[in-house]
């Protein structure tokens, strides 16, 4: 008999593949708004509301967190010389007369001056949240994971395999089932299309094995050809009479 080597269809590679693509470019996306594109857009609220048109977006601060703007904004004292805000964040952001503006990943913290001198300091959550960024980067790690595992359900569908040899049927990664273990060859008594079920028995017991078209290239080959040897009626007699699931 000539050995009869199968892989899987291209069309469980292709599906497999685009999940895998799907999911990964959803972690990229998720990732992207959670540590750079909502932050980017507090920034593009920030200049809108100013009316100002910068030649570059305003980078945001990492320093400048929620919780240190609200607490600078609450221990503010008015009348404080105007470099005290400066001193802990560097130079403003953005000012807008009189004002400064400094731009953090959740927000921007305003202080007002009179000259010199600080008159109110308020913080203002953006329209992206560092709440809202938090659950992008967590559901962005989330799908990374799911990409890993769809990741190596790629790998092994690349390496199905399915051999008919004189030596019987070897599904890799099982053990070998001898050509004369094999009882019976019928089709799928759920009536799948393209599905077998071989009956064969190893130790004097019975068991079965349903073998589908869309994850064996070659399936019908080989029931051909285990049909001839074992004198089985073939399941699928007529040309164009297998199809996959």
């Amino acid at each position: 008999m000539q050995t009869i080597t199968s892989g899987t269809s291209l069309e469980r590679v292709i599906r497999t593949l685009l999940l895998m693509v799907l999911i990964a470019g959803f972690a990229a996306a998720y990732l992207w708004d959670g540590y750079v594109g909502y932050a980017r857009r507090n920034a593009e609220e920030l200049v809108t509301l100013l009316g100002e048109t910068p030649a570059v977006l305003p980078l945001a601060n990492p320093l400048l967190t929620t919780a240190e703007g609200r607490r600078m904004s609450q221990a503010a004292i008015p009348g404080d010389g105007s470099s005290a805000i400066p001193s802990v964040l560097g130079q403003p952001t953005l000012r807008h007369g009189n004002d400064a503006y400094f731009l953090g990943p959740g927000g921007w913290l305003k202080v007002q001056r009179t000259g010199d001198r600080i008159v109110g300091v308020a913080w203002t959550d953006g329209p992206k949240t560092e709440s809202d960024q938090r659950w992008q980067r967590w559901i962005g790690y989330a799908l990374a994971v799911g990409g890993l595992i769809v990741a190596v359900r790629v790998a092994l569908v690349l390496a199905t395999q399915l051999t008919l040899s004189d030596e019987g049927l070897q599904i890799r990664g099982q053990r070998l089932i001898p050509l004369d273990a094999i009882t019976a060859l019928r089709a799928d008594p759920s009536g799948r299309a393209g599905c077998v079920e071989i009956e064969y028995s190893l130790a004097g017991r019975p068991q079965p094995l349903r073998l589908d078209v869309y994850v064996y290239k070659r399936l019908p080959e080989i029931v051909v050809a285990i049909c001839e040897r074992r004198g089985f009626l073939n399941p699928w007699p007529a040309p164009g009479a297998v199809g996959s699931a």
